[in-house]
């Protein structure tokens, strides 16, 4: 590392002029960019400029924002934090990708190389901007009271073994894959591997961010609770796997644990139904489904009885104290869907507002994850009404 002392004029020319050869190179010279920076600025020599920033604008057209990324990338990932070279482990790594790194803590810079996309970064960046539900549990045994996130079988999981769930609900040849390399004797752990992540790739979901890199590597991943990535090896990854999947069907497991769309339609019209008030709940009428009403009609027709036209008075006293609601197509809701919608409809007006504070600090990234998370419960409300009529 070079220190600094008495310059002479050449050698603050020679400065100036390296930093602009350097503007016109390739990106890996921002570090280098930034030392010399440092240097012209630390001399106080600004060639009748007020300070570095007007400095450079006047020598380069640099702005001060740009000014300072530069010198803060090279305190950041220059060797000892003050040279001319760039840290080994960052080499290879664009200017882009360094800038984006600038605003993680160096925790997770750890869980960033060469492969990863500049999209991922800024995910892992909205990822630690969410702030998680207080459960009164630790990261570790979040999920375990929570319902099975897949396949119907009645398990619990844990947050990780959710993110896993999710990673694999659309890929059938992928899991089916990795669970026949999992299922030999001894397991193919690295050829599972290798299946599962062909090149790095990284998956979030709840309160997880997981990256899973190559073999020798192993795989990362950050839980939104918890300030220090968790660093585990492929073969622990894979036994999870393993303990998620192993009970399903051999030759189609994926088909086995998430069921086809239409299997799933049915379990949320089960669902849905169940929650239809009985008339010992309520000491009144009960509220017919649609499914209900049908067969009725079904029913009068084969008597010949004539088909009621208008709702008795007595029915229409006993949905309104139901809570049911007519939204123009026949929907009829229980109390247990009501109470779910009102739920969710909340949620969104809490998010709404988060929102407008995140605008407000300019997080974008934040604001934009926000933005995500009502659409999905808007789809949600939307494909349950639509499940609900048929």
């Amino acid at each position: 590392m070079e220190e600094y002392r008495q310059i002479t004029l050449d050698e603050w020319t020679q400065w100036k002029e390296d930093i602009r050869r350097k503007l016109g190179e390739t990106a890996g010279n921002f570090v280098h960019i930034g030392y010399r920076l440092k240097q012209i600025r630390d001399s106080g020599m600004y060639d009748g400029a007020a300070d570095i920033f007007a400095f450079a604008e006047k020598e380069y057209g640099l702005g001060k924002s740009t000014v300072s990324r530069f010198i803060a990338i090279n305190e950041k990932y220059s060797e000892g934090g003050n040279s001319l070279e760039l840290k080994e482990e960052f080499r290879g790594f664009s200017s882009s990708k360094l800038s984006e790194m600038l605003t993680l803590p160096d925790s997770e810079v750890e869980l960033i190389t060469e492969k990863t996309t500049i999209r991922e970064i800024r995910e892992l960046k909205a990822f630690n901007s969410q702030i998680p539900k207080k459960t009164g549990t630790t990261a570790g045994e979040e999920g375990k009271s929570a319902a099975a996130a897949g396949g119907g079988k009645g398990n619990v999981r844990t947050a990780l073994e959710k993110c896993l769930v999710d990673f694999f609900k659309d890929k059938k040849d992928m899991l089916n894959g990795v669970m026949r390399h999992l299922k030999e004797e001894p397991p193919a752990y690295k050829e599972a591997a290798e299946l599962m992540a062909p090149s790095q790739t990284s998956h979030k979901k709840g309160i997880v961010f997981i990256f899973l890199y190559d073999w020798n590597t192993g795989v990362k991943y950050k839980l939104m609770t918890e300030s220090e990535p968790v660093s585990i090896s492929w073969t622990e990854l894979l036994n999870t796997v393993y303990g998620i999947f192993e009970s399903f069907e051999k030759d189609d497991v994926w088909g086995d644990f998430y069921k086809e769309p239409e299997e799933q339609k049915e379990d949320v019209r089960e669902d849905a139904e169940k929650t239809v008030l009985s008339e010992s709940d309520q000491g009144i009428a009960p509220v017919a489904t649609s499914q209900q009403n049908a067969e009725k009609e079904q029913d009068n027709e084969q008597k010949g009885e004539p088909e009621k036209s208008e709702k008795t008075r007595t029915e229409v006293k006993s949905e309104a104290a139901a809570g049911v609601t007519d939204a123009g197509a026949g929907i009829k809701y229980s109390d247990g869907m009501n109470q779910h919608i009102g739920n969710q409809k909340k949620i969104i007006k809490e998010r709404l507002q988060t929102m407008e504070f995140r605008c407000d600090e300019g997080n974008w990234d934040g604001l934009i994850d926000n933005a995500k998370e009502i659409i999905t419960r808007a789809e949600s409300i939307k494909n349950m009404v639509e499940v609900w009529n048929g």
